[in-house]
């Protein structure tokens, strides 16, 4: 049997003919990626191989030729690996396994890690479930559109949280990852705020019909923002629709929540936490943009209100009276205002952690107080420094 008989009997060398020469013949990389189950980065390799298979003739081309130093990893890194890999109470992922390594000077990409797992016999390949084809949408511009997510009644070492996911479409640019003990509105509203005090904002938004963004018979607190500020909302029930997002999602409880849910003391030290991978994650190749890292293509949007556009389109309003110990009563509590306006209707505007009383058709502001935060957890993320990455 000659060389070129005995490597067609090679499954490996058949497969990546097969994959390189649909990738050839439909031009397509994506849908080559889907049928055969590939991530893009793959299917591109494949298809160089078979271009260099078509000049030469050889299929030896398919074969994987010795790369850098053919040394193997030590065993006590190698070690290393398995251990994070098999930790109790953790789902570690490839990149989340060298990331840690790398902060103790060790340095492994993660298709080295990939590769010592498959190696010592202990990864555990992932179970795909049947999906329907995806037709696959990326915007043009930074901006453009943003998809926002809750993660839902995730368990950790002192209860169920809830998450806030908020993703950039072009650049995959992770722009909030924010916890809470509740998935109500006030909170989620805030960081949402906080967000755009950072980043500016999008011209269109993508999300889901859960209560913190939709309401049936009238405007939600979230749908009235939006429209004072000129954002579109484009309200979905498909997950498909927003599959950036979701995909994040699953990534952020495998690699994210997968290693420190049970090591966490509280909300705080979780969102604390939460923000360093935040930052760590647009700093990573990402494969769905070429390998790019996200923080390579996003950039803040042209888009700025300022600060007390942003605030007034956020702000809850309504009318109260000042009774006769010249105070506004509000949710309980006593709210002081100049003694000429007791019996006379105010405004009393509020949002975050700020009451407004104002009067008149200018909203002349009588007085104003500062109040707890939405949350506990939800920090000043982006207030202090709007504008930066």
């Amino acid at each position: 049997m000659n060389e070129q008989s005995r490597l067609w009997q090679h499954p490996e060398v058949r497969h990546r003919l097969e994959v390189g020469g649909y990738a050839r013949i439909t031009g397509n990389i994506s849908r080559t990626a889907e049928r055969f189950r590939h991530d893009r980065k793959t299917v591109r390799e494949y298809l160089r191989r078979y271009k260099e298979f078509m000049e030469t003739g050889s299929l030896a081309a398919f074969l994987n030729q010795p790369r850098g130093d053919p040394q193997r990893t030590d065993d006590w890194i190698e070690e290393e690996v398995v251990a994070y890999y098999q930790e109790v109470d953790t789902e570690r992922t490839c990149p989340n396994i060298a990331h840690t390594l790398d902060e103790k000077g060790i340095t492994l990409t993660r298709q080295t890690v990939y590769n010592i797992l498959r190696r010592r016999g202990v990864w555990i390949f992932p179970q795909r479930a049947g999906q329907d084809p995806i037709i696959r949408f990326e915007e043009a511009v930074a901006n453009a559109t943003w998809q926002i997510d809750l993660i839902e009644e995730e368990e950790t070492a002192f209860g169920k949280v809830y998450a806030l996911v908020v993703v950039d479409d072009h650049s995959r640019y992770l722009l909030g990852l924010f916890f809470f003990l509740t998935k109500e509105a006030a909170p989620i509203l805030y960081a949402v705020y906080q967000i755009f005090l950072r980043y500016g904002l999008p011209v269109r938004i993508i999300v889901d019909r859960g209560g913190q963004f939709y309401a049936e018979e009238s405007q939600s607190a979230f749908q009235l923002a939006m429209t004072r500020l000129g954002v579109e909302v484009l309200y979905t029930s498909r997950a498909q629709t927003k599959g950036k997002v979701e995909k994040l999602n699953q990534y952020i409880e495998r690699d994210f929540l997968g290693v420190w849910r049970n090591r966490v003391q509280n909300l705080e030290d979780l969102n604390l936490r939460a923000e360093q991978w935040r930052q760590w994650y647009n700093r990573r190749e990402h494969e769905g943009i070429a390998s790019c890292a996200p923080e390579e293509r996003y950039q803040p949007s042209p888009h700025r209100p300022g600060t007390q556009i942003l605030w007034d389109a956020f702000a809850h309003e309504e009318r109260r009276k000042v009774h006769r110990d010249g105070m506004v009563h509000i949710n309980g509590q006593k709210y002081p205002v100049p003694k000429e306006h007791i019996g006379t209707h105010v405004w009393v505007r509020s949002f975050g952690q700020e009451i407004r009383i104002c009067t008149g058709e200018d909203n002349r502001e009588l007085s104003s107080f500062r109040l707890p935060l939405p949350s506990p957890g939800v920090g000043s993320f982006g207030v202090d420094h709007p504008g930066e990455v």
